[in-house]
C-alpha cells in the first residue's frame, strides 16, 4: 500500500508538471498580458534618439525640395491692389473665397432671379482669372512715386524720397461690398544697402534737373524680387529685395529716362 500511495504521488506530480507548462506556452502565444511593442516595431541603436514619424512627415511636407525656390520666376507687372491681395493667398498657400466673394458682388445680389445665376458665374469667372494671373509669380514691377532734393555736391548725386530704410509699399483690396471686409497686404523693402541715392556728376544732375521743368518730381520703375511672406496684425506682409528702377519724368506729356539704379550684382548705371 505505500507504494501505491508513493505511485498515486509521483504521477499527480508530473501531471502538474505537464499542465504547467502548457499552459505557460499558451501564454507566450496569446501576448500573455505582456506590453505591447511600439508602432514602429523598429529597435533604435545605442545612443540615437527614436524619430518620431509624425513630425518626420510634417517637416518633410513645409520643407523645400534641395535646389528650388520657394517662389515662382514670372514677373507679375503694374499689379493692383487686388491683385496683389491675390498674390498674398497663393503665397500663404490659402485658397480666396472667391465664391463668396462673388455672391456679394451689387450686380449679383440685385439681379433678378432669371439673370442671376449667369451673372454669379460671370463674377466667379472674372475673380478666378485675376487669381490664375498670380501663377509662378516671385518678382514685381511697380511704378513708384518720388523726388529729389538738391544737389549733393560732397557725396555727388541727390538723394531720392522713395525707398528710404524700412520703406514698406500698402496694398489695400475690397473683394466685393459688404458684408465682405477690407484686407491689408504689404510689401516691405528688405535691401540692406542705400538704394535712394542717385549718384550724377555735376553736369549730368543739371541735365536731370533742367529735363523735369525743375520740378524735381520722378517716377521710379522698379523691379522686385520677393523673398519672404509673412502674417502680421494687419494682414499679410511680401518681404522683397529691390534689384533696380529706372528714373523717368513726363515732362509735358513726353516720358524720358533720367538714370538706372541697379542692385542685382551686376553693373550700375548712373545717368
Amino acid at each position: 500500500m505505500p507504494a501505491m500511495y508513493a505511485f498515486d504521488a509521483c504521477l499527480r506530480t508530473c501531471l502538474l508538471t505537464a499542465l504547467t507548462a502548457m499552459i505557460a506556452a499558451c501564454g507566450a502565444e496569446g501576448g500573455g498580458g505582456e506590453t505591447p511593442p511600439t508602432a514602429t516595431g523598429t529597435a533604435t541603436p545605442a545612443g540615437v534618439a527614436p524619430v518620431s514619424k509624425s513630425v518626420s512627415a510634417s517637416n518633410a511636407k513645409l520643407a523645400p525640395a534641395a535646389g528650388t525656390d520657394r517662389f515662382g520666376q514670372r514677373q507679375l507687372d503694374h499689379p493692383d491692389d487686388l491683385q496683389m491681395l491675390m498674390l498674398a493667398y497663393r503665397l500663404e498657400g490659402r485658397q480666396p473665397p472667391i465664391a463668396e466673394w462673388a455672391a456679394a458682388q451689387s450686380r449679383v445680389v440685385h439681379a433678378n432671379e432669371f439673370e442671376r445665376s449667369a451673372l454669379l458665374e460671370a463674377e466667379r469667372q472674372r475673380l478666378q482669372g485675376i487669381y490664375d494671373s498670380t501663377a509662378d509669380v516671385g518678382r514685381l514691377r511697380l511704378n513708384v512715386r518720388a523726388r529729389f532734393g538738391e544737389y549733393d555736391a560732397t557725396r555727388g548725386g541727390y538723394y531720392l524720397d522713395a525707398f528710404m530704410p524700412g520703406s514698406v509699399f500698402n496694398f489695400n483690396a475690397r473683394p466685393a461690398p459688404h458684408p465682405v471686409v477690407q484686407e491689408r497686404v504689404d510689401l516691405q523693402v528688405d535691401n540692406s544697402e542705400e538704394i535712394n541715392f542717385w549718384p550724377l556728376d555735376v553736369a549730368a544732375a543739371q541735365d536731370a534737373l533742367q529735363r523735369t521743368g525743375g520740378m524735381r518730381n520722378v517716377t521710379l520703375d522698379s523691379r522686385f524680387r520677393i523673398t519672404g511672406i509673412s502674417r502680421r496684425s494687419g494682414g499679410a506682409v511680401l518681404s522683397a529685395r529691390l534689384l533696380g528702377y529706372t528714373i523717368g519724368s513726363e515732362r509735358y506729356g513726353r516720358p524720358v529716362t533720367l538714370g538706372v539704379r541697379q542692385f542685382d550684382g551686376s553693373a550700375q548705371g548712373e545717368n
